[in-house]
This record gives structure tokens, C-alpha cells and sequence, in this order.
């Protein structure tokens, strides 16, 4: 009997560790199955997750390389004397980076890009580019808080600028400043001098737009404003009047503005003519089967913005032409007409054409780029 029940005890206690065994490592399963359903408990993919969150898009070398030019140029410093102090990923809302110039046409399209801080010594530029860099501008400048330039004296030179330049103050930006002392004018005669000159206490400013570039001086409370330094080209192609017997006709009832083109060296003409419903048609003159036609349409909202800029640059369709250099040949004609009058001007030319004129020219090809003609 002492013998039977020694065995069957036995029998017990290894049943016993045997079902133990086997709910350890069913309760193993159970937990492993519970981690895999829940990734917060495991450290691994807890550090994966974190990490990735916390490492920022790097800027592309390209875009990075063409800011730091851009704003070189502008500064007129080494770009070793600048850096790149922030960026962020953008999605900007049209073509122009959400910094659309004066009377410009902005494609309506979301454009992938970023937003680039670069810095030098005091002064900061924060620039808005397309994802390679291709395509940028300059949104603002920053000014240090312990140094600001007074704002009667960013008016004075703005205002400056913009009768310098013919562009809106929407175009131009102030890029950098300093305090200075600068001569203007005579007090009064010293022999054997002349002239002493009137120090002024005052500001150097230098105000950017596009690759253009004025430095202005002025006095403490912008109240006198000189002009120091442009690095931009005054040669102006002076207008002639063209003789009536050359002059295009009037516009036909219903069209906002004529383009012709002529010249060049496939000799051809073509005229393209925008009406006041959108219609924008284009034809080849002395085309006899009339194949190279086309028809495209834009918005009335695009109409009424040419015609609003045409009306704030009328003073440009007055039967004039810009002549192109003496013996230059090859050369296209371009032949403007609106209801106000008739400009005419060349490709040689276009560079040194007044800035209101430019303007109109610009806008009238985005317009006609938009639409593929």
C-alpha cells in the first residue's frame, strides 16, 4: 500500500508540473500575441516611430546654392559671408510663390518648395523657392529688434524708388541699411575751397527688386533723400512718332488689344487679337488656306485685369515707335494696339524700353503662355 502510494503521489506532482508548464507558455503566447497587437509595447518600434518624427526634411543642395547666390547678388557679399539659418517644407498657392510683382499673371497650381531663411551679420532675407530651386523670390527682409530702421525714412526711400523705377511698392524691398554720415550740397566757401559740404547724419539704404539694385542716403527722418548708387542701365531707346500713313487701324468693335508680330528671319507676320468675352484668336497674315489659325479662351476675370492694366499704362499708346540700333537686321517688330492708341518696339530694343512698357509686354505673354499659343 506505503509503495502504490509513493506512485500515484508521483503521479500527481509531475501532472501537476506538466499543467503548470503548460499554462507558462500558454500565458507566453498570450503576451507575445498582445505586444504584436499593440505597438506601443514594443521599445523597438517605440524609438523607430520617435525618431523618424523628429529628423527634418534636409534642403535640397540646389535650392540652398541658388538662394545663397540670389542673396549674395542682392548684398553685393561673398556667399561665404552667409548662412542658411532656417528652412521648412511649402506648398505654395499659384505659380509665383505666393509673391505675385506688380501686374503679373500667377498660373492658379500648387507649386512643392520651401521657405529659406539666410542671415548676415544683422540683417536676415526670408525667401520662398519652388523644391529645386529654380524658381525663387525674395518674400521679406528682416531687421534686427535693437537696430530698426525708422519708418518715415523706409517710406521717403520706397517712394524714391518706386518714381526711380517705375515699379510698385509691392515689388521693391528694402535689402539692407546702416547708419552713415554723408555730404549733400555746400554750407558755405573756405578759400582755397570751394565749397564745405553739409554733413548729414543720417542712413544708407538699399532697396532690391528682382536683380535690381538702388542704394539711397538719407537724413535722420527720411526728409532728404539722395540717390547714391544704381546698378541699372538708363539707356532708354527714345520714341519717334510713327507716320499716320504707317499707323494699324482701329481696334474692331468688341477687341481689347491687338499683338502683331513681323519680321525675323523666317520673314512671317502674325496677329493675334483678344476680345472682351475672353476669345484670343491668332492668325498667320498672308496665309491664303488659313491653317495656321487658332482659337483659345481665357477668363473674364483675366480680361478685366489687362484692361485694367492697359488703362494704368495708356500713356504708352501714343503712336510711337522704339527704333531698333542702326544697322542692326533680323530683328522682330512688335505692334501693341489698344483702344488708346498704337506702340510699336523690336526684340533688340525690349531690354531698355520704359519699365511702364515692359510691363504691358510681360503681362500680355503670360497671358498668351497660359493659354499655349
Amino acid at each position: 500500500m506505503l509503495k502504490n502510494y509513493h506512485i500515484t503521489n508521483q503521479a500527481r506532482i509531475f501532472t501537476a508540473l506538466v499543467l503548470t508548464g503548460i499554462l507558462s507558455v500558454g500565458s507566453g503566447l498570450t503576451l507575445v500575441k498582445s505586444a504584436a497587437a499593440n505597438p506601443a509595447l514594443s521599445p523597438a518600434i517605440t524609438n523607430e516611430v520617435s525618431t523618424a518624427k523628429a529628423k527634418p526634411n534636409r534642403l535640397p543642395p540646389s535650392v540652398a546654392n541658388a538662394v545663397l547666390k540670389d542673396a549674395a547678388t542682392k548684398a553685393g557679399v561673398s556667399i561665404r559671408e552667409l548662412r542658411i539659418v532656417d528652412y521648412s517644407q511649402k506648398t505654395w498657392r499659384n505659380g509665383c510663390l505666393e509673391l505675385p510683382q506688380a501686374d503679373e499673371f500667377c498660373t492658379q497650381a500648387l507649386v512643392p518648395g520651401w521657405q529659406v531663411v539666410v542671415s548676415h551679420s544683422r540683417q536676415k532675407w526670408i525667401y520662398h523657392t519652388d523644391k529645386n530651386g529654380s524658381s525663387l523670390r525674395l518674400a521679406s527682409a528682416i531687421t534686427p529688434l535693437n537696430t530698426q530702421l525708422p519708418r518715415k525714412v523706409r517710406d521717403a526711400v520706397l517712394k524714391q524708388a518706386q518714381e526711380i523705377s517705375g515699379l510698385s511698392a509691392r515689388s521693391l524691398s528694402i535689402i539692407d541699411f546702416k547708419t552713415t554720415d554723408w555730404a549733400d550740397g555746400c554750407d558755405r566757401s573756405t578759400p582755397p575751397y570751394p565749397c564745405d559740404p553739409i554733413l548729414v547724419s543720417g542712413w544708407q539704404v538699399t532697396v532690391g527688386a528682382a536683380n535690381q539694385r538702388w542704394v539711397f542716403l538719407s537724413d535722420k527722418d527720411g526728409s532728404r533723400i539722395k540717390l547714391a548708387q544704381s546698378n541699372n542701365s538708363t539707356n532708354i531707346v527714345k520714341p519717334v512718332p510713327i507716320p499716320a500713313s504707317e499707323l494699324p487701324p482701329p481696334l474692331d468693335q468688341g477687341v481689347v488689344f491687338r499683338h502683331i508680330s513681323s519680321g525675323g528671319f523666317a520673314g512671317r507676320t502674325y496677329e493675334t487679337v483678344l476680345r472682351d468675352d475672353g476669345t484670343i484668336i491668332r492668325v498667320r497674315i498672308g496665309d491664303a488656306n488659313d491653317s495656321e489659325r487658332s482659337i483659345r479662351r481665357v477668363s473674364r476675370q483675366q480680361v478685366q485685369q489687362f484692361e485694367q492694366l492697359l488703362q494704368r499704362n495708356k500713356r504708352e499708346f501714343r503712336n510711337v515707335t522704339y527704333p531698333a540700333p542702326s544697322g542692326a537686321a533680323d530683328f522682330i517688330t512688335y505692334t501693341l494696339t489698344s483702344r488708346d492708341g498704337t506702340v510699336q518696339y523690336n526684340d533688340i530694343s525690349q531690354d531698355s524700353l520704359p519699365q511702364s512698357l515692359r510691363r504691358v509686354a510681360n503681362a500680355w505673354n503670360q497671358l498668351l503662355a497660359n493659354q499655349d499659343l
